[in-house]
């Protein structure tokens, strides 16, 4: 995994958890310049309130650290203060300026942080800082079955920087954003107000267009680090970091849907041709979360009418003669009816790991392609146990 300058990583299990990893820290000597999307849940956990917070200063950042197991939500003015307690730890050990780290919490919901646990493992991660982030995307997994790391390299300049993305992120996903946790630091030299702006395009991209069951947690972040070690970036270079920062984004994001609990299927649903964005949102989103469509596609049943049918229960714009309905290259709605189709190529289409629905609504020019997964017994399974 490439490394970027300015930025060291660890990954310990500090006894959150019995045996995996449960604690992380970035640790960036020189600060960062810092940028960041958070959740919209109005139940949002104390991490975020306090995220916040560190992004309103604009403060350089000069370390993140990250527990799993423990999602420190519900837990009002006593979580908020645990981050306060945990961080002037950290603090007092890095000598770092005050009011200039992150605290990100992920996992069970209504419990408070084992303070005193995590503080007696922030010595043991200072003393295991490496360049390799391969333990930090570790102990930031809570359902994951794998780590999410993507890293990719652009010249601005004729100088080379780099941009590496790390993801969490497998259940409990809907934007905005989803029971996910993101990072993507670069080398560059970039301010902060033009680093926000490349955060927010990112997730509208990527993090912004993924779902699999609906329901958006209290802790989601996406943050973005900048160590000011590189080639510096503004307005006349900054598209070309933008597509490489929107492209790891997309890649963690697909790879959160790949990684979805219990999924069997990775589905790429789009709508063509609809009014106007708000409405193309919507009907993707009616069509991906309904339990209907997503066990039909556990079950490999190609019911479109169960497609069309999330689809016409919301209101908008739609013309049910104008709209034509796609799976994989199987049409099997059109003029308002029932098309003709190959019922034994479509099922055995459906056998795929990768499916592909289009929507045609043919009413307007705007496209909306998102992604989602299909709804197992291993989802319930998890779900039901997950305390």
């Amino acid at each position: 995994m490439d490394k970027v300058n300015g930025f060291l990583f660890a990954g310990i299990n500090c006894g959150i958890k019995q045996t995996k990893k449960d604690l992380g820290l970035v640790y960036i000597k020189d600060g960062a310049t810092f940028a960041g999307a958070t959740t919209r849940n109005l139940f949002a956990s104390p991490t975020i309130r306090h995220t916040k917070e560190i992004l309103k200063n604009k403060n350089n950042v000069y370390s993140v650290l990250v527990n799993s197991g423990n999602a420190n939500a519900l837990t009002g003015a006593k979580g908020y203060n645990d981050i306060n307690d945990i961080l002037a730890s950290l603090g007092s050990i890095t000598k770092q300026p005050p009011h200039s780290a992150v605290m990100l919490s992920t996992g069970i919901i209504g419990k408070r942080l084992p303070v005193d646990t995590i503080k007696k493992g922030i010595p043991i991660l200072m003393n295991e800082l490496d360049a390799s982030c391969n333990h930090f995307a570790t102990a930031i997994c809570t359902t994951d079955t794998k780590e999410k790391v993507f890293s990719k390299k652009i010249t601005i300049n004729n100088k080379t920087v780099s941009v590496l993305g790390i993801a969490k992120g497998s259940g409990m996903i809907q934007p905005n954003l989803a029971t996910m946790l993101a990072f993507i630091f670069t080398d560059a030299c970039i301010d902060q107000q033009l680093l926000q702006s490349v955060i927010i395009d990112a997730a509208n991209n990527s993090f912004n267009r993924i779902t699999v069951d609906s329901d958006s947690s209290t802790n989601d972040s996406f943050l973005l680090f900048a160590s000011n070690k590189g080639v510096t970036i503004d307005k006349s270079s900054i598209e070309v970091f933008k597509e490489a920062v929107e492209e790891i984004a997309l890649k963690l994001a697909k790879e959160i849907i790949i990684d979805g609990e219990g999924a069997t299927k990775f589905v790429e649903l789009t709508i063509n041709s609809a009014k106007n964005d708000e409405e193309a949102r919507a009907i993707f989103y009616a069509i991906a979360n309904s339990p209907l469509v997503k066990t039909a596609l556990f079950g490999e049943n190609p019911n479109f009418g169960r497609i069309l049918c999330s689809a016409g229960k919301i209101k908008s714009s739609i013309i049910p003669e104008k709209v034509v309905l796609k799976i994989g290259e199987h049409i099997l709605y059109r003029d308002g009816e029932v098309a003709d189709y190959n019922l034994t190529k479509l099922n055995a289409y459906m056998k795929n790991k990768n499916i592909q629905i289009c929507l045609d609504l043919n009413i307007g020019k705007t496209n909306f392609t998102g992604w989602t997964t299909d709804l197992s017994h291993d989802y319930v399974d998890i779900n039901a146990k997950y305390t």
